[in-house]
C-alpha cells in the first residue's frame, strides 16, 4: 500500500497517490466511488478531498488528501475500515494498534523519509484514528540536465590552447 521507497500510495481498484500530484490526476473508479467531495479550508488554498473507501492488501480503507496551491496533494489520510472496531475503544487502540501494523510492514516501522512522514493522529470527535502520510514542501526534484551543465560550465575555467 505505501511505498516506502518514493511514498505512492496504492490500492487494489487503481487509486495510486504519487506525492504532490494534482488531485485531477487520480483515477478513480466512479462506480464503486459515485462522489468525490471537496471543501475549501480556512488555510488558503488547502482543500479537503473525500476519496471515498477503497481496498488494499490491508483491507478497506477510508481515504481523504489534503491539497494546497495547485490542487497538488500534501496530505493523504487513511483510516481502516472494520466493523470490529469498537466506537466506544478508548483512544480508538484497536484501530491505532492496527495503523502501528502497517507502518511495521509496509514502511519497515520507519516514520520519516526524504519524502515526508507517516504518522497515526487520533481525532477526538468521533474517535478515530488516522494513519497520516505528510509529504515533505518542495519537492527535491534536481535542475533540469541543460541547468546543470551550464552551472557546471561556469566553474570550469576555459581549456588552454596546446599551441
Amino acid at each position: 500500500m505505501i511505498n516506502r521507497t518514493s511514498g505512492e500510495i496504492s490500492f487494489q481498484d487503481g487509486l495510486h497517490i504519487t506525492p504532490h500530484c494534482l488531485v485531477r490526476s487520480l483515477k478513480i473508479n466512479v462506480e464503486t466511488l459515485p462522489i468525490v467531495t471537496t471543501q475549501k479550508l480556512s488555510l488558503k488554498d488547502w482543500k479537503r478531498h473525500v476519496l471515498g473507501i477503497h481496498i488494499s492488501e490491508h483491507g478497506a480503507f477510508e481515504i481523504e488528501a489534503l491539497s494546497a496551491e495547485e490542487d497538488r496533494i500534501q496530505v493523504v489520510l487513511l483510516s481502516h475500515r472494520h466493523s470490529f472496531y469498537d466506537p466506544n475503544t478508548v483512544n480508538d487502540a484497536e484501530r491505532r494498534t492496527f495503523h502501528e501494523g502497517v507502518i511495521s510492514l509496509d514502511l519497515a516501522g520507519q516514520r520519516e523519509f526524504s519524502w515526508g512522514e507517516v504518522l497515526c493522529r487520533l481525532e477526538t470527535t468521533p474517535n478515530k484514528d488516522w494513519l497520516v502520510v505528510a509529504y515533505s514542501s518542495g519537492g527535491k526534484v534536481p535542475l533540469p540536465g541543460r541547468d546543470v551543465l551550464l552551472g557546471l560550465r561556469a566553474y570550469e575555467g576555459l581549456p588552454e590552447d596546446d599551441k
